[in-house]
């Protein structure tokens, strides 16, 4: 009955008040809204598993080296591993990519999917909602193909017929049978929306030697079996295929890690823990600026106190009921909280669709992000409530009578809490700053990156090459070559041409030797990046030649094993000499690998073309350029960049009909402008910069309005000495000083604190920024007069104002 009657008397209070509420809950929800959206995302990303039985036990296996670089798997090695474990309840290899899918009528279709153990889905413990799974038999080769299709694709190019099952289906140029539908959701391992069993690879995979690690593999372990068991047990097994098969084995072991953490890496999860801590800092200096109107409001509610303590309430009563109208102040803040939350979280979704996030990131809140919302609400109003709290319990009647409401102990201890939250507040908001200062400025470097490209009207698509149509690489070069020939007669395509990769999108890493220059016993030869692309390419990107020719289509043949160098790899490597007709080599740095490369004659020098997209790196990459024809372990993925006539809206149409003058049955990716695919390169940056920064700025209008509160409080508090000071003769910049110099020793020792901090953050931030140090002077600087000039314009405020008082009204105050 007492909690009951403490609940309505504190309600009625709320209401009374409803100013000092309305504030209260306006700044309490920001820093609860915030909270709970990026928990909601972190939840979405970090926190929750795959959505199948025992995710824990879901195991991604690689081959690691000596250095600790992580590999593939081959297939060879795999079924050795999957016949020697003991630790693992099964093993499924896994081929990502995707496929051709075309139908009568239907457009030819990507589709992403991969080639699967007919036992992984088994595994997962997942089974069709319509037809029936692979069979342990589908592994064999040379069966008739079989497909299973996610629920997403029968909806989307089928229509959701219910007879889809046994119906035909034509991919990878070849006949096969829909036999099952899996359930709503289901698009393992990323975003998977077409199966087929391993038994349906062609020669051209299955053929293919130890040392071509370019696949993965999961795995379930065994009940009871650890993470460490499963990885001592595997690198057991690493050893013995070492010794059985030392030219591709030797110094590689498979690996094993929980499947989830591995996609993610430890930096994405490093960033997006730093971003909790800082919605948690805006929670707290959202309750320090609470705790402090409470504090001033305690000096009104003394009386109140002093009552209730003469007609006998206890301390914890006292405690008690203050308590209870911080929680409920604290609930209504978030119930305004969770609507905020919920609009951040639906903005944050959108952004991430446009990057393909896997599958089973999703950003709804479930049973874990509403205790964590609950909890929220119930520590901050506690946080915020607690010392004011403790503060106006100790209010007795003697201590009333002899502070006179304006200066004993509790008005001494109410000032030093006061000023030790500012100090927090301004300590919080400069970390806060730097960071957003950090992240901000590493973007804007970013996008004004110069990549040497002309973008305008650049649209570009990506295509998988089916391996049984094109099985080796002089097929796919052909295929690939008509496509520069046949797009170039298309009217609404200016320029055409393929490439391995788009600008700043990478490229395969190759070990540059020069003709002439012995590399000495133990040093390594320098990276470059390794192109291969069209011989069209350079005209389609708008990177005109410096010097030499650009490819033929001869070139790339035997006797002409040619290459073209970017401008940063002869600054770099030839020091001023003629780069033409001197030779090269480019070797491929992998342990195990057999590769042999030819010597290139260099023919051509172009301008320098970004391709690796390093944060850390101020010039543009050393690129070598070689014809396709030459690229012996080209992938079955391609790209096409085509310059158009017509507004790049219509592009997806055009390159669609001029690939059907090409191959009919060839899908392309969603084609999309090059600035579309720069942005997508920028996301990660982007959205974290925007997010730092919207926290950082709430974080500097919340210690802003805390200072000034303070500071205005404290004239209040002080008016019957302002008035006895000016009636003596004290000037305005006297009376200004007195309450700035308090002021300036709290700045003084929240940015001492904060810059301490700030470079901590710039350290967890620092794999993130672009061409920015962690302990930027610039950024720091910046930050520091900005909280300087706020923290004065707050205090200045209120101090001038206490110079225009009345000195007879303000003597007769009190």
């Amino acid at each position: 009955m007492d909690l009951l009657r403490d609940i309505r008397y504190a309600g009625r209070l709320l209401v009374k008040n409803r100013w000092f509420t309305v504030m209260a809950v306006v700044v309490l929800a920001l820093g609860i809204g915030a909270n709970n959206a990026v928990f909601t995302i972190v939840n979405g990303i970090l926190l929750r598993n795959l959505p199948v039985a025992e995710p824990e036990e879901i195991m991604f296996l690689g081959t690691r080296d000596t250095q600790g670089r992580n590999q593939g798997v081959s297939l060879r090695d795999f079924e050795d591993w999957r016949a020697a474990t003991r630790t693992f309840a099964g093993m499924s290899f896994l081929f990502n990519g995707a496929f051709n899918v075309g139908n009568e009528g239907l457009t030819p279709d990507q589709v992403p999917g991969g080639y699967i153990s007919p036992n992984l889905f088994r595994m997962l413990g997942v089974s069709p909602a319509l037809g029936r799974d692979f069979t342990p038999e589908e592994e064999t080769p040379g069966t008739p193909i079989v497909v299973l299709i996610s629920h997403t694709l029968w909806r989307q190019r089928y229509g959701g017929d219910p007879n889809i099952v046994g119906k035909a289906i034509r991919i990878i140029d070849q006949n096969g049978t829909i036999i099952g539908v899996m359930p709503e959701g289901m698009h393992f391992p990323f975003n998977a929306n077409i199966w087929l069993p391993t038994g349906s690879m062609p020669p051209a995979i299955t053929g293919q030697p130890r040392q071509a690690r370019g696949y993965f593999a999961v795995g379930r372990l065994n009940d009871g079996v650890t993470v460490e068991q499963a990885r001592a047990e595997l690198k057991t097994i690493g050893g013995n295929l070492a010794g059985q098969y030392p030219e591709t084995n030797k110094d590689l072991w498979p690996h094993a890690d929980p499947f989830v953490e591995r996609i993610l890496g430890p930096q994405i999860s490093l960033l997006f823990w730093a971003l909790m801590g800082a919605v948690g800092f805006v929670l707290l200096i959202a309750c320090s600026n609470v705790a402090n109107l409470l504090l001033a409001k305690a000096a009104g509610r003394s009386s109140e106190m002093s009552v209730r303590v003469a007609v006998g309430a206890s301390r914890w009563q006292i405690v008690r009921q203050l308590l209870i109208e911080s929680v409920l102040l604290a609930m209504v803040a978030g119930v305004v909280g969770l609507l905020l939350s919920i609009a951040w979280i639906r903005w944050f979704s959108l952004e991430a669709q446009t990057v393909g996030i896997p599958y089973w990131m999703v950003f709804s809140m479930d049973w874990r992000t509403f205790t964590f919302f609950l909890v929220v609400c119930l520590a901050t109003g506690l946080i915020f409530g607690l010392i004011p709290a403790l503060h106006t319990s100790t209010t007795n009647v003697h201590e009333m009578l002899k502070e006179g409401g304006r200066t004993g102990a509790g008005g001494i201890r109410a000032r030093r809490w006061s000023g030790g939250l500012i100090v927090l507040q301004i300590a919080l908001t400069l970390v806060l700053l730097a960071g957003a200062g950090l992240m901000l400025r590493s973007f804007l470097t970013m996008y004004r990156m110069d990549i040497g490209i002309d973008t305008s009207r650049l649209v570009v698509t990506g295509m998988i090459i089916p391996a049984t149509k094109y099985a080796g690489w002089e097929d796919r070069t052909r295929f690939l070559q008509r496509i520069d020939e046949h797009f170039s007669t298309v009217s609404e395509i200016e320029a055409a041409s393929t490439a391995s990769a788009i600008p700043f999108s990478g490229g395969a890493v190759r070990r540059l030797e020069i003709d002439g220059r012995a590399a000495t016993p133990g040093e390594r030869l320098p990276e470059v990046t390794m192109l291969s692309v069209g011989s069209r390419y350079f005209d389609v990107i708008g990177a005109p030649l410096l010097r030499g020719r650009v490819f033929t289509n001869e070139d790339g043949g035997p006797g002409r094993q040619i290459a073209i160098v970017n401008q940063r790899l002869v600054d770099q490597y030839f020091k001023g000499q003629d780069p033409i007709g001197r030779t090269i080599r480019l070797s491929q740095d992998v342990t195990g690998g057999t590769e042999k490369p030819e010597w290139l004659t260099v023919v051509g020098l172009v301008p320098n073309v970004r391709q690796r997209n390093n944060n850390q790196e101020r010039e543009p990459d050393p690129v070598a350029y070689i014809p396709h024809r030459q690229n012996t372990g080209m992938a079955r993925a391609a790209n096409v960049l085509a310059r158009t006539r017509s507004d790049p809206a219509q592009a997806a149409q055009i390159l669609r009909e001029a690939m059907m003058g090409v191959d009919r049955d060839q899908a392309l990716n969603t084609p999309r402008t090059m600035d579309e695919a720069l942005a997508q390169n920028r996301w990660l940056l982007r959205v974290f910069s925007t997010m730092f920064a919207i926290f950082a700025v709430m974080a500097l209008v919340l210690a802003a309005v805390g200072l000034y509160a303070v500071t205005a409080y404290a004239v209040t508090q002080h008016t019957r000495d302002i008035g006895v000071r000016m009636v003596l003769g004290a000037q305005p910049g006297q009376v200004i000083w007195i309450f700035l110099k308090r002021s300036i020793v709290q700045l003084t020792i929240g940015l001492t604190i904060g810059v301490a901090a700030a470079i901590g953050l710039g350290r967890v931030l620092e794999s993130f920024l672009v061409q920015t140090s962690s302990r930027d002077p610039v950024t720091l600087g910046l930050i520091v007069v900005l909280l300087i000039v706020v923290a004065f314009a707050a205090s200045v405020g209120p101090a001038r104002r206490a110079t225009r008082l009345d000195p007879l009204h303000a003597l007769r105050h009190e």
